[in-house]
């Protein structure tokens, strides 16, 4: 009977929170950490808390968390491909906080879009992006090269894409939804359900790889652009919580590699590099 499987969803749902809270215990507390320090970022001191940047960059960052906090929810509960789905949008919203934040240029560039989008599709986010980190780092004495800023945004946009390729109707994201409802070996039913076999286990733990690490960007951004009083409880905390974020991502995300994913990005026209420069920054 069709009418009994709404009051059964709870229940499955319940069941499979219960076997990726523990085994995705570890990505829970980055999770946690990482809305923790979006929060704090905007609480830090500062004299430029009303600069126009910031305020055009707030509403942003304030939806990458919103998004962030979907994608966990819906990932707990064996929902992953629909993760995807808010984690391509996430992408989106969390690199647009990052790019404006501290950039009265591009901030103006965003107010005056017709239609009251941004003016930037997820390439050139990843693009610009690319470029605020490196200027960042040579801030710091850093000499960067070309091929860094080539393979940081190349890689970045690969993981909008592979979000994307999921989202989008692909006989690749439908068939990995179908086998979380076999009945046979030739057949499934079609129903609403969770999403819990041995192959999903990959999926979960790289769509959060992903959003956390673009959540976080927007965060950090506008921790920076604040520039705040660094003696300031709010500044310490964030400080702790960044570090912790920025570690952990690394470390869980190593463990993923290798292994196989049963969505790829099958269109790599847009590659022009070898990601030579990454490969050495995770050695």
């Amino acid at each position: 009977m069709v009418e009994a499987v709404w009051q059964l969803l709870d229940d499955m749902e319940n069941v499979v929170k219960d076997q990726v809270g523990s085994a995705l215990s570890e990505w829970q507390a980055v999770v946690r950490a990482c809305e923790e320090a979006g929060m704090l970022a905007p609480m830090v001191p500062s004299k430029n808390s009303g600069a126009l940047s910031l305020v055009a960059a707030g509403p942003f960052l304030k939806r990458a968390l919103n998004d962030l906090r979907a994608v966990w929810l819906l990932i707990e509960r064996g929902y992953s491909t629909q993760a995807a789905s808010v984690a391509a949008s996430l992408y989106e919203n969390a690199l647009t906080a990052a790019a404006i934040a501290g950039d009265d240029k591009l901030a103006q560039e965003a107010k005056k879009t017709k239609y009251a989008e941004i003016p930037w599709a997820p390439k050139q986010l990843a693009q610009l992006n690319a470029r605020r980190e490196i200027a960042i780092q040579e801030k710091s004495g850093y000499k960067s090269s070309a091929k860094e800023y080539e393979d940081a945004w190349t890689i970045s946009y690969f993981n909008y894409k592979w979000l994307c390729q999921i989202k989008h109707p692909t006989w690749q994201a439908v068939y990995h939804d179908v086998q979380g409802a076999l009945v046979s070996k030739a057949e499934y039913a079609i129903r609403p359900g969770p999403n819990n076999i041995a192959d999903d286990a990959q999926l979960k733990a790289r769509i959060l790889g992903v959003s956390v690490s673009q959540a976080f960007k927007a965060a950090r951004s506008f921790f920076l652009a604040l520039d705040g009083e660094e003696s300031s409880p709010e500044y310490v905390a964030f400080e702790d919580k960044a570090n912790f974020v920025h570690s952990e991502i690394r470390r869980l995300i190593k463990k993923e590699y290798g292994k196989r994913s049963p969505i790829s990005v099958l269109d790599r026209s847009f590659i022009k590099t070898d990601f030579e420069t990454l490969r050495k920054y995770d050695e």
